[in-house]
């Protein structure tokens, strides 16, 4: 008798634990879901919202155009709210819409995509066999199909917004240029893909190495040996 009950209590202490076990495991997958981060054989797969990551880029680039356009007008125009407004329409009017101003964004979409193409070019050794064209309804440009190091990934990533957006942004705003701060406005709110998804790929580290999915905003990070 004493047997039988000591191997039931054996039994009832196995049970409990696997089911504790089992509570563990699932709140670990829940976590990686959360973080859409998923286990892979050669590496952590990451995957990215493409309506969050547009959600939060609308939400973020909408304050971004009206703030900058506030202070423009606030240097270089009267300060009043009504010539904000007159700036900022004046600005979509004669610039996002008429020829010239489609001229100026094809042009900028087209220095930004070779900006890009020509460093992922040489960070993957100038093989161009590691680099295919990418035309998914998330986003347009260069997936890269060879390991590369997250650093090198890091810089394709942000040169263009700092070279063709954040400077060009910030030279209108100093000297009142219009068509400066009109590129760039466009070529930041163009690579608000690219800096979100920078950010979701802080927690890595820079000598990791990447490799991009069949589709844009996913890759597989292979972790390095330091």
């Amino acid at each position: 008798m004493r047997q039988d009950a000591q191997m039931g209590a054996d039994m009832d202490i196995g049970t409990v634990n696997h089911e504790v076990d089992f509570c563990k495991v699932y709140d670990m997958e829940t976590k990686e879901k959360n973080l859409e981060e998923y286990s892979h054989p050669e590496g952590v797969e990451v995957k990215v919202s493409a309506a969050r990551a547009n959600i939060t880029i609308l939400l973020n680039l909408f304050f971004f155009v009206v703030g900058g356009v506030i202070l423009f007008n606030y240097i270089w125009g009267d300060g009043s709210s009504y010539g904000a407004g007159y700036e900022l329409g004046n600005t979509v009017r004669l610039q996002a819409l008429s020829i010239k101003g489609t001229i100026i964004m094809a042009l900028c979409y087209i220095v930004y995509t070779l900006l890009q193409y020509g460093l992922l070019y040489w960070f993957t050794g100038k093989d161009r066999r590691a680099l295919h064209w990418n035309t998914d309804w998330k986003t347009l440009g260069f997936l890269v199909k060879k390991p590369l190091l997250l650093k090198y990934y890091r810089i394709a990533l942000l040169t263009p917004f700092v070279l063709i957006g954040l400077l060009p942004f910030i030279h209108g705003l100093c000297t009142g240029n219009d068509v400066c701060f009109f590129i760039g406005v466009f070529c930041v709110v163009g690579s608000g893909a690219d800096c979100y998804y920078f950010w979701k790929l802080r927690s890595f580290n820079g000598n990791d190495k990447i490799v991009d999915g069949n589709e844009s905003l996913s890759a597989t990070i292979i972790k390095g040996s330091y």
